[in-house]
């Protein structure tokens, strides 16, 4: 399933290697394969957005339903059965779709495997010519080469603190009260154990994924930065309105 995703993405980062190669010398402190890497991840993250768009409006949604969510779940605190299929009610009459914020996740999670692929077999799925691989620059900055560990751990923490500010600005459109403990409760887990995971995984793997984790990250924050302004924007608007 992840092999034609991944020949797709090496000839994609190839492609973004020779355009560059064509237009600019290359820099000492960042090598074409590191800009590669870096432009076919924002590339990518540019190409999914209508799927994020999806996302932001479901996000948008349920803030607008928190006034009567609210209502739902202190009117039936103490019938759990009642207020179940009363939200799923008020979700269904405002086309609000539950499921609708797996899917961006699968997505990168896809992607994330073929790139761990295209990065541990370049020769195979980026650079086929025989030696042309073992040829090429691979440094970014103070990282001598890319298919290395990162052994001062600066990419691993970048990468660990960018995971845990995305979740963080996530878990503020995250729905309130106590019919939604359990979700949030099991969202602020991941918030903490995610960005460990990220940062012992990255003490492992080559420095090639880490640097496209990273980069999506620091997208996925401005983006979500956006999403959170448009809902603090709108709930200010309705506030406006009631009163």
């Amino acid at each position: 399933m992840t092999k034609p995703i991944s020949i797709v993405l090496g000839m994609f980062i190839r492609m973004v290697y020779n355009g560059l190669v064509n237009i600019m010398a290359e820099p000492d402190s960042i090598s074409f394969y590191a800009l590669s890497i870096i432009i076919t991840t924002l590339i990518l993250k540019l190409l999914i957005l209508p799927i994020t768009f999806s996302q932001m409006k479901n996000q948008k949604k349920m803030a607008e339903l928190q006034p009567e969510l609210q209502k739902l779940q202190k009117k039936y605190k103490n019938d759990p059965q009642t207020l179940a299929m009363k939200q799923q009610k008020l979700y269904k009459d405002a086309n609000y779709n539950v499921l609708s914020g797996c899917l961006p996740l699968i997505v990168q999670l896809f992607v994330l495997i073929g790139f761990y692929r295209c990065f541990y077999e370049p020769v195979k799925f980026i650079f086929t010519e025989p030696g042309f691989y073992n040829s090429i620059n691979k440094n970014f900055f103070y990282i001598e080469s890319l298919d290395q560990i990162d052994k001062t751990m600066i990419l691993p923490l970048l990468a660990a603190a960018t995971t845990f500010l995305t979740s963080y600005l996530t878990t503020k459109t995250t729905s309130q009260g106590p019919g939604q403990d359990q979700a949030k409760s099991m969202m602020n887990t991941m918030m903490y154990m995610m960005p460990i995971m990220i940062f012992f995984m990255g003490r492992s793997l080559h420095s090639e994924l880490i640097l496209y984790w990273t980069v999506s990250n620091i997208f996925a924050i401005f983006q979500q930065l956006f999403v959170n302004r448009s809902i603090r924007q709108s709930a200010e608007e309705s506030d406006e309105i009631r009163n």
